[in-house]
């Protein structure tokens, strides 16, 4: 038949590659959630790692993971406190 269903993050369809795709709103049945990345403490961060954590979420700037890698446990979750986190 040539027929599924699947639930697909709104973020991940793109309408001009997927248009053989029909979307339904769904949002109202899922509760928000926030993508945490966890960096094990004295990892040393290569280049294409920063790359990877600033496409993935541009407010994770080179500058604000190392700030965030040196913080104390009870301060790194301060340092995001005042970011206005994108919702797709």
């Amino acid at each position: 038949m040539g027929m599924g269903v699947g639930i697909v993050a709104h973020m991940a369809v793109d309408e001009a590659l997927d248009d053989d795709l029909v979307a339904l709103e769904a949002s109202h049945l899922f509760a928000s959630s926030t993508t945490k990345i966890g960096i094990r403490r004295g990892t040393f961060m290569r280049g294409y790692m920063y790359d990877f954590l600033e496409r993935f979420a541009p407010h994770l700037t080179r500058d604000r993971v190392d700030e965030a890698l040196t913080a104390g446990p009870r301060h790194e979750q301060s340092l995001f406190d005042d970011l206005d986190l994108p919702e797709y």
